[in-house]
């Protein structure tokens, strides 16, 4: 896999996530905290964690880890206010502009970037087999 194709793969999964907090605020999926605010229990994690540290700049690597640990601090929030039944705080955090459509959109943004401007030592044979698509369950 190349970093290109394993970040792609990353932000399609962080999309999915806003309509599984709608599936969760209308009672068809249940979620815990635990389930959403570990960064590092992610496929995205796991590969911030190993492959990107060898593939990305450490300048890169920092700012995406702080960006993903940025976007599961809010989405665990969210799971909070759901279960603490304050569910227009979560809609406000869902809605455009609020702080997960912030937060999804910021990480996304510079995940992106790094596809267009980083050039990775991944993509050389020796580390494609390092690394795994990121990714959230």
């Amino acid at each position: 896999m190349t970093i290109k194709s394993d970040i792609e793969d990353a932000i399609q999964v962080h999309g999915a996530w806003k309509a599984r907090f709608r599936d969760f605020l209308s009672g068809k999926v249940g979620l815990t905290i635990a389930d959403i605010s570990l960064p590092d229990a992610c496929e995205l994690g796991v590969w911030l964690n190993n492959g990107a540290r060898r593939r990305l700049s450490p300048e890169n690597h920092a700012q995406a880890h702080a960006l993903h640990a940025r976007f599961h601090q809010v989405a665990g929030e969210i799971v909070q206010h759901i279960k603490q039944k304050e569910f227009s705080a979560a809609r406000q955090s869902l809605a455009p502009g609020g702080d997960f459509d912030r937060a999804s959109h910021e990480m996304c943004a510079f995940l992106r970037k790094l596809v267009l401007h980083e050039r990775p030592k991944a993509d050389t044979p020796k580390n494609q087999g390092a690394s795994t698509a990121p990714g959230h369950p």
